[in-house]
């Protein structure tokens, strides 16, 4: 309607006014278009994660204190002998006080690092320059390797004159850091490392590699996690670390945290904070572990993978087809964390639940791969399996729980052991329905060790009796026998047992046995009070015969 408008004015005049006419309509729908599309582009965004809250303050300890007072003392030490002893304190004391031992590497020097560089050349150690790199070639044989690793930088620095300008400091920071790698603590891996590229203490970057790998597997984390820093120095320094110790593969990693929960946690949250790519085939294999905290660290970790925010798009290029041909069309050199975790999804759906999924392979030819292209709801499925493997492990709970049922009415010790190997994999066992029954399994335990006066083996029976079953009906009896049994076993070692027999009869006031020993326990005391004094008595009237002695004599 417009343009027909406009055709028809003939002057100059009505025509720029019919052109403005048309721009104020125009601009409007177009602003209308532009903002319609940026609210449809911030739905598609995924909400941005909280920001996570800043750890709390550290609290000075007297572990703390000491340590930085000893540290003093190594910088400041008048002899090799003195240090030696010191150092030697400080390791003890090292692992309640890393972070005492960080604040002390990271300090302002007194002595320059001129001067502390010229004490590591005298010793013939391997210092950077200025930017962090070595002067000698990268590359080491394995014999080269391990004489490298065992190499010892504090005895040729204890074996310089303690007079050389710089030397106490750099053999106290060379202190700070063998301390925190014995501490074996996975927070000293961080503190090291961050040492390693301080511009202060960058030249002590050798033996922080040094003891970073001696530090394994403690180290992993912070290695893994400096592996993907945007720093290349850093990423390139870490990953060299993790291919030393043989433990850049993500399955490497968390296989050298076995049997210690609390570092496959971390190696997992690493993972998760990062979306390893690599990472995804072993993160999955975990989300089914025996260990309950560690199942929910690797699920936590697998939905960040699959509802996380999208991952950056692989590059592409042609790829090469068998033939000796290539794709029409570049495609991505590899596949995203996002794919990886859908390829997982899709082989455990075919596997476990019966569903078909084909595997997508985007080095197919479009229309091949578009006929197998399934898009499918990964944290609908990702739940599904969830549910699928809660259930399976509790038909394999529930199996092993019968079993050890059937075998307590012939045997309750290997029933009880049978008990204690489910509620060692996982506690929350005893958090299910069988509780009450397996308390009783116990409790039934217990008064057989007792009756065979193994005092201490009862003791525990019992306390996993109330343990697993407090406010039910026997949980009473259970406690006041666990402490009756608890001050048999102490007797029976020399021990005093009568505040448990007096816990006991707090418990359960008519307990006859009980009863009967805390008197066996008083009435022993009584034999001792009566000879300490007559031992006093006699003791007085030896001095007072010695004083009347010296007075005659006098």
């Amino acid at each position: 309607m417009l343009l027909r408008v406009v055709a028809r004015l003939a002057k100059p005049s009505a025509m720029r006014g019919a052109l403005i006419l048309l721009v104020l309509a125009v601009t409007p729908m177009h602003a209308s278009a532009s903002e319609s599309k940026k609210h449809r582009d911030a739905a598609a965004e995924p909400a941005a994660k909280p920001a996570e809250p800043p750890a709390p303050p550290h609290v000075a300890t007297p572990d703390d204190a000491k340590a930085t007072q000893l540290l003093g003392k190594i910088a400041a030490g008048p002899d090799s002998a003195a240090r030696k002893a010191a150092i030697a304190e400080l390791t003890e004391v090292a692992p309640l006080a890393i972070d005492a031992l960080g604040a002390w590497l990271a300090r302002p020097h007194t002595s320059d690092v001129a001067e502390r560089r010229a004490v590591l050349t005298a010793i013939n150690a391997s210092v950077p320059d200025k930017t962090g790199k070595f002067s000698q070639p990268a590359r080491q044989t394995g014999k080269e390797q391990r004489a490298d690793d065992e190499l010892d930088w504090q005895a040729g620095l204890l074996a310089l004159d303690p007079a050389t300008p710089g030397s106490g400091e750099v053999i106290a920071d060379d202190a700070a850091i063998r301390a925190l790698a014995a501490s074996k603590d996975v927070r000293a891996a961080q503190l090291i490392f961050d040492t390693a590229f301080a511009a202060d203490t960058m030249i002590y970057r050798d033996e922080c590699g040094r003891y970073l790998r001696k530090l394994e597997p403690a180290s992993i984390p912070a290695l893994t996690l400096e592996s993907m820093s945007k720093d290349y120095d850093r990423k390139r320094y870490a990953t060299w670390q993790l291919e030393r110790l043989d433990r850049q593969e993500p399955g490497k990693a968390l296989d050298a945290a076995l049997g210690d929960e609390a570092l496959t946690i971390a190696i997992l949250e690493v993972f998760k904070k990062t979306h390893h790519r690599e990472a995804v085939h072993a993160v999955w294999r975990r989300i089914d572990a025996d260990a309950p905290r560690v199942r929910a660290a690797a699920r936590a970790a697998w939905m960040d993978y699959v509802t996380g925010p999208p991952p950056p798009p692989a590059p592409v290029a042609k790829l090469n087809l068998p033939g000796g041909k290539k794709t029409k069309k570049p495609k991505p050199l590899w596949l995203t964390y996002r794919e990886l975790a859908d390829n997982e999804l899709r082989k455990a759906a075919n596997e476990l639940l019966g569903e078909s999924y084909p595997i997508d392979d985007p080095s197919l030819e479009d229309t091949e791969h578009e006929k197998k292209v399934l898009v499918l709801d990964l944290e609908d499925l990702t739940h599904r399996l969830f549910t699928y493997f809660d259930a399976e492990r509790a038909k394999r709970e529930a199996a092993q729980w019968a079993e050890a049922k059937l075998k307590g009415t012939t045997d309750l010790v290997a029933a009880g052991a049978m008990v204690d190997r489910m509620l060692a994999i996982d506690p929350n066992v005893g958090g299910r329905p069988e509780r009450p029954q397996m308390a009783q399994l116990y409790l039934a335990l217990g008064k057989q060790l007792e009756a065979k006066q193994r005092w201490a083996d009862a003791a525990a029976a019992y306390s996993k009796a109330a343990g697993l079953d407090p406010t039910g009906p026997a949980a009473t009896d259970a406690l006041a026998a666990h402490h009756f049994t608890l001050g048999k076993a102490l007797a029976a070692d020399g021990k005093d047992g009568g505040p448990d027999f007096r816990r006991a009869i707090a418990l359960k006031p008519d307990y006859a046995p009980a009863r009967t020993a805390a008197r066996e326990v008083a009435r022993a005391g009584r034999p001792s009070w009566m000879l300490y004094a007559a031992a006093g008595a006699a003791v007085a009237a030896m001095l007072l015969f010695a004083a009347a002695m010296i007075r005659r004599r006098a």
